[in-house]
């Protein structure tokens, strides 16, 4: 490294907890909606409109998270993965949605699968400690 340039900057702490409080939102409402459609499978069709609002709740907390992964990635030079990570279940969340909604329930929960990998995956991105980045 030459005299004149500076190591690599840590990603700024407040877009590093908004991103970590984004991905911990969308985990938890993915348990209220495994919650909500446990009681669906067991024939509870009150717990509908739980599980509807709570899929509401859930785009908003997705795309919370996918803005403030973008933001941590660019302009706050931390890893593009979280923010990959981000977008893919964002979209994956609207389409399992969607055909949650047209009761395809043969690809509706597989996706939900995907969807908790691919959330935890990002969760224990953003949560494990940040290692300096070398020079």
């Amino acid at each position: 490294m030459s005299p004149t340039a500076s190591a690599p900057a840590a990603a700024p702490a407040a877009l590093v907890w908004a991103t970590r409080a984004g991905v911990l939102a969308h985990a938890a409402l993915l348990a209220v909606e495994f919650a909500t459609a446990g009681r669906l499978v067991a024939q509870d069709l009150t717990a509908l409109p739980l599980h509807s609002g709570g899929a509401v709740a859930l785009h908003a907390a997705a795309g919370a998270q996918l803005a403030a992964a973008l933001l941590l990635w660019r302009p706050g030079g931390g890893p593009p993965l979280p923010a990959a990570l981000s977008a893919v279940a964002f979209a994956l969340g609207l389409g399992q949605a969607y055909l949650g909604s047209r009761l395809l329930l043969s690809l509706h929960v597989p996706l939900a699968m995907v969807l908790v990998a691919l959330v935890t995956w990002t969760l224990v991105l953003v949560w494990r400690p940040q290692r300096a980045r070398p020079a």
